[in-house]
């Protein structure tokens, strides 16, 4: 799989299955899940926010319960998430930041938590 394809799917989007005939990508083998953390290291040294920028929580407005990674510097990377939970008549909003020194830990991180991986990534099988 070509890396740009790799990244579109890492930050959630979906190809369908001619756009995947047309690439040469049906049929597909399983993928490798230390290559793909190896892939989103990569794209985490050269990008501010992974896969979009974090937007905290603003009463009123619905919860964006992704979860983003922020590089700050060279060792410095942030995975930031919030959730929500209805509590009687309101609704109670988590947030949650870790910082990882690397951006191979960062992006181990994120394809667990935020990317269920390994398991299927938009019809991929992520292995071990």
């Amino acid at each position: 799989m070509d890396s740009e394809t790799l990244t579109s799917l890492l930050r959630g989007h979906h190809l369908s299955m001619p756009d995947r005939i047309a690439r040469g990508l049906w049929p597909h083998p399983a993928l490798h899940l230390s290559e793909i953390t190896d892939h989103l290291a990569r794209v985490l040294e050269h990008e501010k926010w992974f896969p979009m920028e974090f937007v905290p929580h603003q009463e009123g407005r619905f919860v964006d319960e992704r979860g983003s990674i922020e590089k700050q510097g060279a060792d410095r990377f942030v995975y930031r998430c919030q959730g929500s939970h209805p509590v009687l008549a309101a609704t109670l909003t988590r947030s949650t930041e870790r910082v990882f020194s690397n951006s191979h830990a960062a992006a181990a991180h994120y394809l667990k938590w935020e990317m269920n991986l390994p398991g299927d990534l938009d019809g991929w099988k992520v292995v071990e």
